[in-house]
Formats: structure tokens, C-alpha cells, sequence
């Protein structure tokens, strides 16, 4: 296949791009990036596959953007010798054109056209190859299999191995594939066609066969059931009967064990009472012991109470005389006292009052300066509450009015801009306006323009909607924060907080005054100190206070040798009274102590001749002795009672009669589910023997035995099929191995081009290279460069192209040697040039310089206009 000119028109961003190119030689496509050199590929390889009618997305997506046109492809090309032109109206339009010019053969349009194309291609023109060599933009140039599925390239190396392909063309080897697909598939060898229906067959039949098998041992699996359900059931009923026995002799011993419980517990209620009554003997004659005891010991100790009181007695009237003594000789000192402390009083008071003079005056001023300061706070106050704002509050209105204005400012930068200009009149909204004076506005709300009779509204775009709300939302909320700040604008509110501060700092300094001036004290207390002043100065002073003392000595001297009389008086006076306190505390405390004995004992000596009147010591010892036999006699009988109901619960203990109870239950529910399994598998035996199994066993055997001998012959026939092909593989492989030689040598010419008469390649059985040898050094392909990988790839494609020279296909390279230095770069332009002898190498690029090695290149640049000559 020759491409001789392509063509596109409206193709994604090309406007129009016209290539023409040379039979042979390299064609250069140069053009910045996004200037269409990728579309001329797309669109040739959309031309050659999709029919103009195609719906696919990436035909759809080849439709310019903003234009509804035709997507116009078109190219000339030769196949077969047949020079054809080829044009193509994608998404609007759908048209298809096939001439061919210089030719008398008549033109073929839409599907006809389409389809003799497809058939050129499908039969004369080598498809895989074409993809093989394409190299598309930013794909990693990966190798070439030569030993692929490109025929003319395996026509090519066959010539040059010398006709080594025993298997001569591929239609025996294609018949023979054929003839095994028709059992077998192609990647797995898995059966299909009449083998997959055979084996389809086989294993329904099989299946049928096992339901079949299935069916009969259901059946006799069922009487099998029927039988061992019908035994299961005889030995459930018999335990039940035992089981049932057992539970009647246990509930009868039960019933017995429970007329000897209640007798115990009768036993045992007689015993604990005798236990009672015996403890209440024991501890009455006890108690009547301790109250004798108690009763002489009291007596004894009021007779030796008595005698140590008259001793007390006798040391108390002593004490009594020496204290009267010791208290008259305190009274007069103290009358001595108390005239020099009058002196002492007297003077005190007159400094006292002069204090209080000054005080009173002091205080005055103090009050009179708080009250002021006061005043001036509680001013200061109310002028600070009339103004009051806080921070947040400013905060939040400053947010929102620049949350509104930024809102304003999107709205009128999203908006249209309407602009009025001329002579004349125009009303906007109804508002007369001069035309001539200019008039210029954003549209954020539908305008209404009235030039003579004519309205014409202006209205934003829809997504304005949204600006327009968020404007109005921003607007209400900074002027419900201004309506609640009792503001009407922002920089109102920041006045307001600097003029609520300056107050703070005001009242701060008068609370600081006012502190000052109380120090500790509070208003309150300081103007009740000052009536305390006023009044205590208003009483009058006492007789003699303003008159000079008589006695030419020191008051205080006076006072202090009175006091000094006064405490030895008074110690003397403690000396006496205290050994008056002492005995007189020690005669109460013994006239208590003998009346609380004399009392005790009476009260003792009362309570015994009482108790004794009730019941004398003989009786409670008598009442003991009776109750220790009642409760002996009754701790028998206890004991009696406790062994006989052991006796009987021994024979029926209550842990088995329960045993009994739930093993009847779970036994009779066992039976009752034993005789519905009998009862629902003897119906399954009547169902199934109702169905005819037998016989459909037998018709499914027939018919498995005969799929199988079916599947047995196909099979065969497959096998052979198989075993031809594998055969026939085989010795083409061979021949592929044969064809080294002269694509190693293809290879290895063009790569010395650029890496000098050292380098060599080791090839693998599909002839990809594998190791790249330069010198004595060898790196496995895997290891190299991206750059080195590339220049590979590439020279591989090369080969191949040359190897298959006219007969083959345009190799397209679509900005490669991306990775390649430019020194090697400039020895790449000279194998791409080598494959231009033979071919069409057409080389999509960017950067024009990459490939200024290539001799004799043509060069197009996209966006030039051709005439038509080219």
C-alpha cells in the first residue's frame, strides 16, 4: 500500500490540513504541539475503519467543538496497483466516496464504498504489519516480533532464507486449523463446535443416566429408611413404657418422703421450742443469782461510805473561816483599786474626745470627696451602657460587610456590561436618560431599555442566580448585624467600640479612686463611723472629767500598786477559796456517793424480796432441770424423725424422680416424631414406586452408551486434526528459526549506523532482540537505556520495513526519539533515511531538529496551504 495524499477538514481543532506524499522516502510532519499532527494518524486510521455512519465515541469526539460541520477525511492511495481516492463526511452529513482516478471503473458511494475497502485491506494490504510499524505518541516504542503475524514480511524472509518454509503458503496450514477448530479451539484446544455439542450430549446423557441411578437408589435407599425408621420407632415405644413404670414408682415413694418430711419438720420445730424454753430457765436462775450478789456488795459499800464522810465534814468548817477572812481583806483593796482607775478613766476620755474631733472632721471630707467620685462613675457608666458593643460583634459586622462586598464584586464580575452611547433619548427601568452623556452599568438584575416604541431587556446569564442570592444574602446579613449593633455602617461600629473602651478605661480610674478612699473600709461603714463620731461627741462629759486631779501623784503609779494590793488579796482570797472548794467538792462528793449507795442497796435489797415473792430460788432451779429433760426428749425424737425421711429418700431421691419426669417427656416426644418419620417415609416409598424408575434407568443407559461412542469417533477425528496441525506449527517454527539469518543481518546493518562495527544483537526464536553486544561488553535488553530500548525498537521497525520493501506498508512514527541523545540522534536520521529507499516513512514531530539527520526528508508544516501540484 502507497499513501499518496491525506486530507482532513474540520477534524477535532484542524481547520483544514492537506499532506501530500512521495512513493518512497521519509516525510517530515512539523507543527507545535496541538497543532494536529496525531489527527492526520487518527483520522487515516478513522477513514480505514469506521463507516461514515458510525455513532462510536471516538468518532463523535472528532466533531470540532462549537461547529456543526462535517468531519471531513480523504486520501489517495494505491493498492494492488489500483489507484483509488478515498473520502469519507463523519457526523454530520455521512457520506462515503470511492474513485479512482484514471480509471473507467465507476465510483462507488456509502457502503459499497466502505466495504471493497475493507476488502482491499483485508486481502491485499498486510494489517498486522501496519500496526506493527506505527509508532503513536507517547506509547513507549516497544519491539517487533518479525517472526509475527505478518505475512508479507514472512514471505519476505522466507526469499531471503532461501524458500526454507517447507510449508509453502499458509492455505494447507489454514485449511488444517480450520478442519481442528472444528473440534477444538484455537488458544486452549478446549472442544467446540460438533466436538463441545458431543460432549454436551455425552454429559446430559450422563447426567441423566445419574438422576436415573439416582432414582432407583432413592427408592431403595427409601425402603432401606422405612425399615430402619420402623425399628427405631418399636425400640423408642418400649424405653417409653420402662421409663413410664419407673416415673410411677418414683412419684409413689415421693408422695411417701413428703408425709415424712412434714413430720420432720414438725420434730424440728418441738425440738428448737424445748431449746428455747431451756435457755429462758438457765438464764432467769442466773439473772435471780447475779441480783443477790449485787444486793450485798451494795449494802457493804454504803456502811464504808458513811464513816469517810464524817472526816470531810470536819475539815470543811475549817476552810470556811479562813476564806470569809481572805475576802473581806480583797474587798478593800479593790475599793482602793477602783478610785485610782476613775483617775486613769477621766484622763483617757478627755484624749479620747480630741481623737474623735479630728477623726470626725477627716471623715467628713472623705465622704464628701466619695460622693463626688461616685456621682462621676455612675455617670460615666450609663454613658458606657448607651454605647455599648463588643469585639465579636464588630468582628462579625466587618466579616459581613466584606462578605458582601466580595459577593457584589463576583456578581458584577460575572455580569454583562450594558452600555448606551449616540444621541438621543433611552429610559432604563422607566428613567429617562441622554444617550449622547454615555451610560455605562452591570446587569445583575433583568434592565429594562426603552429606545422609542422598542423594550429591549438585558438579563444576566442563569448561573447569575446564584451570584444574584449570595449578593442578597450577604447584604441582609451585614445590615441585620448593623440593625442589632444600633449601628449604620461599619466604621460607626468601630467608633462606637473605641468610645466603649475610652469609657472602660475612664471608669476603671474612677473605681481606682474610689478604692483609693475607702482603703478597707466600705461607704457604709465609713458614714456609720462618722454618726458613731458625731454622737459619742454630743454626750455631754461626766462630772468632773474637765477638772484637775486633786492628787498631785502619777494616776497610773496609784493604779498599779492598787492592782498589786488587789492580786495578792486575790491570790490569798483563790488560796483559801480553793481549799473551801476543795473540801466542799470532796464533803458533795461524798454526801452524793453515800446517798447513791444507801439508794442502790435499798433499791437492790427492794427488787430481790420481789422477786423471791414470785418465784423463789428452789423454783427456777427446778424450772432449769424440767426444760434440759423436755428439750433431751424432744432432740431425739428430731434425730428419729430426720433418719426416717433419709431412709426414704435414699430409695427415691428427688434428683432422679426429676430424671424420671424429663426422660418420659423427651422419650415420648422421641416416639411421637419416630412415628411421623415412619409415617412420611413410607409414603416417599409409595411416591417413588409409583414413578416408573426402572424403566427410565434403562432408557438412560442406552442413550449415555450411545453419546459415547459419538463422542469416542469425534475424538478421534479431533486428535488427528490436533496432531496434523502441531505437526505442521512445528515445521514452520523451523523455518521462522531459519529466518534469523537474514533479519539478524538486516538488523545489525542499520545498527551499526549508530553504534559503530562493533555492535551485534542475539535474537529469539520470534526474532525480538534480547541482548545488545558492543565489543566484549553484552546487556540484556531488559537492562538498557530507555534511550538505547528506543533507538532498538526502531531499528528493528527499519529491518522490517526494508526486508518487506515495496511490498509492504507507510511506517508512521509519531514523535519518538524523545529519549535519544542528539549525537545518536543524527545517526538514527540515517537508518530512517535507509528505510525511505525502499518504503514510506512518514515522522510526526514537535521538534524539527530530532530528526535533522535524515537525508533527502521532505518537511510539511502544519498549517500550510497547498496548491494542486503539492
Amino acid at each position: 500500500m502507497i499513501l499518496h495524499r491525506l486530507l482532513l477538514e474540520d477534524f477535532r481543532g484542524v481547520r483544514r490540513e492537506e499532506v501530500r506524499f512521495p512513493d518512497t522516502g521519509v516525510t517530515v510532519v512539523e507543527g507545535p504541539n496541538e497543532s494536529g499532527k496525531t489527527s492526520l494518524v487518527d483520522g487515516l486510521h478513522m477513514l480505514l475503519e469506521h463507516k461514515a455512519s458510525s455513532t462510536k465515541a471516538g468518532v463523535r469526539a472528532a466533531a470540532p467543538v462549537g461547529r456543526d460541520v462535517p468531519v471531513v477525511v480523504e486520501a489517495e492511495f494505491t493498492i494492488d496497483g489500483t489507484r483509488m481516492r478515498y473520502r469519507k463526511e463523519f457526523v454530520r452529513g455521512k457520506k462515503t466516496v470511492l474513485e479512482f482516478p484514471g480509471s473507467t471503473r465507476p465510483a462507488l458511494t456509502a457502503d459499497d464504498a466502505h466495504d471493497e475497502v475493507r476488502r482491499l485491506l483485508d486481502t491485499e494490504v498486510d494489517w498486522p504489519l501496519w500496526s506493527a510499524l506505527r509508532v503513536d505518541q507517547d506509547s513507549p516504542a516497544a519491539q517487533v516480533a518479525g517472526a509475527g503475524d505478518s505475512d508479507s514480511l514472512r514471505r519476505a524472509l522466507d526469499a531471503a532464507a532461501g524458500g526454507a518454509d517447507p510449508t509453502g503458503d499458509d492455505s494447507l496450514l489454514e485449511r488444517v486449523r480450520q478442519e481442528r477448530e472444528r473440534y477444538l479451539t484455537a488458544a486452549r484446544g478446549e472442544p467446540t463446535g460438533e466436538l463441545a455439542r458431543a460432549r454436551d450430549r455425552l454429559a446430559a446423557a450422563r447426567e441423566e443416566r445419574d438422576r436415573a441411578r439416582a432414582g432407583v437408589d432413592e427408592h431403595e435407599g427409601a425402603v432401606a429408611a422405612f425399615a430402619t425408621a420402623e425399628s427405631a420407632h418399636r425400640v423408642r415405644a418400649d424405653a417409653l413404657v420402662t421409663a413410664q413404670a419407673e416415673l410411677d414408682r418414683l412419684e409413689k415413694a415421693h408422695e411417701a418422703a413428703a408425709g415424712l418430711r412434714a413430720d420432720l419438720r414438725e420434730k424440728e420445730a418441738t425440738a428448737e421450742r424445748a431449746s428455747t424454753a431451756e435457755e429462758t430457765a438457765r438464764r432467769l436462775l442466773g439473772e435471780r443469782r447475779d441480783l443477790t450478789k449485787d444486793a450485798e456488795d451494795a449494802a457493804g459499800r454504803a456502811e464504808r461510805l458513811a464513816g469517810a464522810s464524817a472526816d470531810v465534814d470536819a475539815r470543811l468548817a475549817d476552810a470556811t473561816t479562813g476564806a470569809r477572812s481572805a475576802r473581806e481583806a480583797l474587798r478593800a483593796a479593790e475599793d482602793a483599786a477602783d478610785r485610782a482607775r476613775i483617775r486613769v478613766e477621766r484622763a483617757r476620755r478627755r484624749r479620747e474626745r480630741e481623737r474623735a474631733r479630728d477623726e470626725l472632721a477627716s471623715l467628713t471630707d472623705t465622704l464628701a470627696a466619695l460622693e463626688k467620685v461616685e456621682a462621676d462613675l455612675e455617670k460615666v457608666e450609663a454613658d458606657r451602657e448607651s454605647v455599648r458593643i463588643t469585639q465579636e460583634a464588630v468582628d462579625a459586622i466587618r466579616d459581613a460587610a466584606d462578605a458582601a462586598r466580595s459577593a457584589e464584586a463576583r456578581l458584577t464580575a460575572g455580569a454583562p456590561v450594558l452600555e448606551i452611547g449616540g444621541r438621543g433619548e433611552a429610559r432604563i427601568e422607566g428613567e429617562a436618560i441622554d444617550a449622547a452623556a454615555g451610560w455605562r452599568t452591570s446587569v445583575v438584575d433583568p434592565t429594562t431599555v426603552s429606545v422609542g416604541e422598542v423594550d429591549l431587556t438585558v438579563s444576566p446569564s442563569g448561573n447569575s442566580t446564584a451570584a444574584r442570592d449570595d449578593a442578597r444574602r450577604a447584604r441582609e446579613r451585614a445590615e441585620a448585624l448593623l440593625a442589632d449593633a444600633g449601628v449604620a455602617t461599619p466604621a460607626e461600629a468601630d467608633e462606637r467600640l473605641r468610645r466603649y473602651r475610652e469609657l472602660g478605661v475612664e471608669a476603671d480610674a474612677l473605681r481606682g479612686r474610689r478604692a483609693d478612699l475607702l482603703g478597707r473600709s466600705t461607704a457604709a461603714e465609713l458614714a456609720a463611723r462618722r454618726d458613731t463620731l458625731i454622737a459619742e461627741l454630743a454626750v455631754k462629759d461626766e462630772p468632773g472629767d474637765d477638772e484637775a486631779d486633786a492628787d498631785p501623784g502619777d494616776p497610773a503609779d496609784a493604779v498599779r500598786e492598787a492592782e498589786a494590793a488587789v492580786a495578792a488579796a486575790r491570790a490569798a482570797e483563790g488560796e483559801a477559796a480553793a481549799i473551801l472548794n476543795g473540801c466542799s467538792a470532796e464533803q458533795a462528793v461524798h454526801a452524793a456517793r453515800l446517798a447513791d449507795a444507801r439508794e442502790a442497796a435499798d433499791a437492790l435489797a427492794a427488787r430481790v424480796a420481789t422477786a423471791r415473792r414470785e418465784n423463789t430460788d428452789d423454783d427456777l432451779a427446778g424450772a432449769l432441770e424440767t426444760a434440759e429433760d423436755a428439750r433431751a426428749a424432744a432432740d431425739r425424737e428430731h434425730v428419729e424423725a430426720r433418719r426416717l425421711l433419709d431412709e426414704a429418700l435414699a430409695d427415691a431421691p428427688p434428683g432422679l424422680l426429676e430424671n424420671a419426669r424429663a426422660s418420659v417427656a423427651s422419650l415420648r416426644e422421641e416416639e411421637r416424631r419416630a412415628a411421623d418419620e415412619v409415617s412420611t417415609i413410607k409414603g416417599v416409598v409409595s411416591h417413588l414406586g409409583d414413578q416408573g424408575l426402572l424403566e427410565r434407568s434403562e432408557l438412560a443407559e442406552r442413550e449415555y452408551d450411545s453419546a459415547e461412542r459419538d463422542d469416542a469417533a469425534l475424538w478421534r477425528r479431533a486428535r488427528a486434526a490436533d496432531l496434523l496441525h502441531r505437526t505442521l506449527t512445528e515445521r514452520r517454527a523451523e523455518a521462522m528459526r531459519g529466518y534469523q539469518e537474514p533479519f539478524h543481518r538486516a538488523v545489525v546493518d542499520l545498527g551499526r549506523l549508530v553504534y559503530g562495527r562493533e555492535f551485534d544483537v542475539e535474537l529469539a526464536e520470534d526474532l525480538t532482540i534480547t541482548s545488545r553486544r558492543l565489543g566484549e561488553e553484552t546487556v540484556p535488553y531488559a537492562s538498557l537505556s530507555g534511550g538505547a530500548r528506543e533507538q532498538l525498537a526502531l531499528i528493528v521497525r527499519v529491518a522490517c520495513a526494508r526486508i518487506v520493501g515495496s511490498d509492504g506498508v507507510p511506517v508512521f512514527l509519531d514523535d519518538t526519539l524523545g529519549f535519544t541523545d542528539p549525537t545518536r540522534r543524527f545517526a538514527m536520521g540515517a537508518v530512517l533515511a535507509a528505510a525511505g529507499e525502499s518504503t514510506q516513512v512518514v515522522v510526526l514531530t514537535c521538534d524539527r531538529a530530532r530528526f535533522a539527520g535524515i537525508g533527502g526528508a521532505r518537511s510539511h508544516v502544519m498549517g500550510t496551504v497547498l496548491d494542486e501540484e503539492g
